[in-house]
């Protein structure tokens, strides 16, 4: 695959406005571990090689279990995952993928009994931005990068 587009030089300053969000919701107070699962988790629905390979290194460093990464396309069957976990990766898939353009009331009800009204907004910035990197990656063909992560 070569990559089409390089927007950190095409368009510098609107790379720069990504990484003010990514910032905010780095600094959110949100486990950074359960930031990086519902990060892999949109990326994995997007097929966004290049954000899976970044954030699956991330998420090591930030505690989530080798199980937990292996079968995080399988959370609903695998045992491992938090009941607050588990709302946060049920919010993550509703708001990527939007089926009939809403999110169930269940699923934000299920969000409310584990995070406030603050977490929760600030989790649904956290999974706007990774679709919204899921999409540049995958729109500029960005190829995956291997080794040390980057943050």
């Amino acid at each position: 695959m070569t990559q089409r587009l390089d927007l950190t030089k095409i368009s510098p300053d609107g790379y720069k406005a990504m990484l003010g969000v990514h910032s905010y919701v780095q600094n959110s107070g949100l486990s950074l571990g359960l930031l990086e699962l519902v990060k892999i988790r949109a990326s994995q629905i997007n097929g966004c090689a290049f954000c899976i390979a970044m954030h699956v290194p991330l998420a090591r460093k930030h505690g989530v279990s080798d199980d937990q990464l292996h079968l995080l396309a399988a959370w609903r069957e695998a045992p491992i995952y938090s009941p607050k976990e588990r709302a946060a990766l049920a919010w993550s898939e509703a708001l990527t993928h939007l089926t009939g353009g809403d999110v169930p009331d269940a699923v934000y009800a299920e969000i409310r009994q584990h995070f406030s009204e603050k977490e929760v907004a600030d989790l649904s910035f956290a999974i706007a931005e990774i679709n919204a990197w899921n999409r540049l990656m995958i729109c500029t063909r960005t190829p995956p990068q291997f080794g040390s992560p980057a943050a």
